[in-house]
């Protein structure tokens, strides 16, 4: 009984700094959902990297934008489309909430974005300093998610699901 309690009072933290979103309208006028391709741009870093993208830690919990600086995401996702696993409100530790968009990456970690920042920085398109986002057919779109199928990165029924939709724009 102490051990369920205590992890308990371990967890509890957890649910009360993070809230899971069923949507979320960016500030690029996109509207965001679990589920959807959300595409990455340039990282804003001086060696390509990523500054909002974050690889994810292993061990369960939301994200702290207080360690932004070890695990930034690599130059090598420029240019392509990912997943969206889930969207969260995160309330951090010094005061103030950010929006949290974890993508699938095709491997065994995630990443989180940390959005409205990341769309400033044009590491998400459409960003806010260009006119529109780049254009790419529906084909090309469905090769991207036939490759995450293949490298286990979504099940049959999630791609089934994007190209579905896809297939309906």
């Amino acid at each position: 009984m102490k051990k369920i309690i205590f992890t308990l009072l371990l967890l509890a933290p957890i649910a009360v700094f993070s809230q899971k979103l069923k949507e979320y309208k960016a500030s690029n006028g996109i509207t965001y959902h679990p589920g959807d391709t959300i595409r990455v741009g340039l990282g804003s870093m001086p060696d390509g990297n990523f500054k909002y993208m974050q690889i994810n830690q292993l061990l369960p919990g939301p994200p702290d934008p207080r360690h932004s600086n070890g695990m930034t995401a690599r130059k090598d996702m420029s240019g392509s489309g990912y997943v969206i696993k889930k969207i969260q409100n995160v309330r951090q530790m010094a005061g103030g909430e950010k929006v949290v968009i974890t993508i699938r990456t095709g491997g065994i970690p995630t990443c989180d974005i940390w959005i409205e920042e990341a769309i400033a920085a044009c590491e998400v398109t459409p960003c806010s300093n260009q006119k529109s986002a780049p254009a790419s057919s529906v084909a090309d779109e469905i090769l991207k998610l036939k490759k995450l199928l293949d490298a286990g990165a979504i099940t049959q029924a999630e791609y089934d699901a994007q190209k579905k939709k896809l297939l309906a724009q």
